[in-house]
């Protein structure tokens, strides 16, 4: 019998420094009398991650808050008890009675398991060892404090403490397409769309040192004689003949010219350029121009050709403050295949409960959210959807969200874009969702934009885009793969635009500003959409695509979607170094 107390004991033990909680001894006597202590003690850490107030140490007024009858009233019997007396009339002995089962053996023999799961780092048994020879100086303490009331308790080892709450959120937003998207859908609307991507382009070409002294096709064509040329358009289409070469047009506002690039050893490295350029795509062209005869148009015999890209010199900034952001998205609340389940543990790590002294570290750190759209799965999106939902209704989609997101911890800022399950229009840009859907997001304080959106949270700036266009880019350039994301991210950094080909999959918005151009070089670029993690970097730009928390559906089986749900990047703001936890991993 004796035992099988102890063994409760090491259990009930066990559990509470693994939850962080703090009790005294003799409410924990009080638990071990019921009935089923386990299964009380159980309740107890269930019903206290639910309490926000809760801050480790079991007080009154937490007690109060507990909605099972029979443990609160025990709880405050044992409350209305430990009033405050001297060290040897009560406490030693309580202490002593905890010390039985708290020595360091025994958290050796208890903790071991959790080492061999990576669930707790080896030094914290240090850090546990020492708490324990601390709480038992309190047996021989200074003579003249004996009659000292003694009002402490053991403090966790496994306290949270997040840094990030000492912050204030430091945040704007620089650019979102909501308000912005009028349109009529008419040929002219799609003309002055062209010509306005056609304008941001060329002029962030310019800055190229070899692009400044570029002229307009009409100019070209004035020339009677071969001369050296360059020249910056955007490519019309391209054609590979049976020798190797390379035939293509280019246009600006002022006509069209074709250019060929002959596949010879000096000719190597553009050509390798062409097999990743695709039409739509703004290029600067250097070669000489051989003006034709009999009729027939001139015809530049490239020798060099460029595109924007980033400058390989291009410095990100950082934070000046010790804090994270945390990137996830299509989460798919309502879908039959939402992994609420890792969901949960995500919300756990936010909130520190945590056995790894590591995690909870990079827990505190956390200061902001992003959720990068797809957060509801939606309805309609895909033939008989309704089959894979859990909830199909919209509201409750979203109602569902609001509860799961309400247990992030307050000081941590969320922005939250739409995705292309979000009750929006398809085309992109795409506004945020409207506020009749989403009002209690809002009322938790998350901010809601539209797609895609840049944010600047504590300095860094961050370009939030779902990846619609990511399939598009896939299928035209031969060597992308859905399981590399990061590299489909490159090509949209190097193209400086988010969906830079027209007449593909992807739905595009006919508006006279094309709000799709990179104009600002993002610190990090956040994509998601394919539901694949990846993460990089591409000339110091930090790439994230933030993968997803929905298993997979037979609509992604039958495109031959493996997706890596329950995988969430971080980035650490004042150095961006990145890394992911896999909540797969987690207990």
């Amino acid at each position: 019998m004796k035992n099988e107390i102890f063994e409760q004991k090491q259990i009930i033990l066990k559990k509470l420094v693994n939850s962080g909680i703090n009790i005294s001894p003799k409410m924990l006597e009080c638990v071990l009398n019921l009935k089923n202590p386990i299964k009380s003690i159980n309740t107890l850490i269930k019903e206290t991650s639910f309490i926000p107030s809760f801050k480790s140490h079991l007080t009154e007024t937490i007690v109060n808050e507990l909605s099972n009858e029979e443990l609160r009233k025990t709880l405050k019997r044992a409350l209305s008890k430990s009033l405050p007396i001297h060290l040897k009339e009560e406490t030693e002995n309580d202490v002593k009675k905890t010390l039985n089962i708290l020595n360091v053996k025994n958290i050796n023999n208890d903790i071991e398991p959790l080492i061999n799961q990576q669930l707790i780092e080896p030094n914290e048994l240090d850090e546990m060892s020492k708490a324990t020879a601390n709480f038992s100086t309190v047996l021989t303490p200074n003579t003249k404090k004996n009659t000292e009331p003694f009002h402490g308790t053991t403090k966790s080892v496994f306290a949270f403490k997040p840094r990030a709450k000492d912050y204030d959120s430091q945040f704007e937003i620089i650019s979102d397409p909501t308000g912005k998207l009028y349109t009529n859908g008419e040929y002219e609307d799609f003309y002055q769309l062209t010509v306005d991507k056609y304008n941001k382009l060329r002029n962030l070409m310019k800055k190229r040192p070899e692009a400044r002294a570029a002229t307009n096709i009409n100019n070209i064509y004035r020339l009677s004689n071969n001369v050296e040329i360059s020249t910056i358009g955007l490519v019309e289409n391209i054609h590979h003949t049976k020798k190797g070469n390379v035939i293509f047009t280019i246009e600006d506002l002022t006509g069209k010219i074709s250019v060929l690039i002959q596949n010879n050893s000096n000719n190597l490295e553009i050509l390798n350029i062409m097999e990743r350029t695709f039409r739509d795509q703004m290029i600067f062209v250097r070669g000489s121009y051989n003006p034709g005869e009999g009729g027939r148009k001139g015809i530049i015999f490239a020798n060099y050709i460029s595109k924007i890209d980033i400058p390989t010199d291009f410095k990100p900034n950082v934070s000046p403050d010790p804090l994270s952001i945390a990137l996830i998205s299509d989460t798919h609340i309502g879908s039959k295949e939402f992994e609420e389940d890792l969901f949960k543990k995500f919300l756990n790590f936010l909130n520190g409960k945590s056995n790894n002294k590591v995690l909870r570290e990079h827990a505190a750190r956390i200061k902001y959210i992003v959720i990068n759209g797809d957060l509801i799965d939606g309805i309609g999106i895909y033939p008989r959807q309704n089959e894979d939902l859990i909830l199909s209704n919209i509201f409750d989609q979203f109602n569902k969200a609001s509860e799961l997101l309400s247990e992030i911890p307050e000081y941590i800022k969320v922005f939250y874009i739409s995705g292309n399950h979000e009750p929006v229009r398809n085309a992109i840009p795409r506004p945020a969702v409207p506020s009749k859907y989403c009002e209690e997001l809002i009322n938790l304080g998350i901010v809601c934009l539209g797609n895609p959106s840049l944010i600047k949270t504590h300095n860094v700036n961050t370009l939030i885009y779902h990846g619609e266009s990511m399939h598009d880019l896939n299928r035209l350039i031969h060597d992308l793969d859905i399981n590399k994301p990061t590299e489909t991210m490159k090509e949209f950094l190097i193209c400086r635009h988010l969906a830079p080909v027209f007449g593909e999959k992807t739905q595009l918005a006919p508006i006279n500003n094309d709000l799709l151009v990179l104009n600002k070089i993002p610190d990090i670029f956040h994509t998601g959409h394919i539901h694949i993690n990846g993460i990089g970097k591409y000339r110091n730009v930090t790439l994230i695509n933030s993968g997803c928390f929905q298993a997979q559906t037979d609509f992604m089986r039958s495109f031959g979607i493996i997706p890596t749900p329950g995988i969430v990047p971080i980035v650490e703001l004042d150095t961006l170094n990145y890394f992911q936890l896999d909540f797969n991993k987690f207990n």
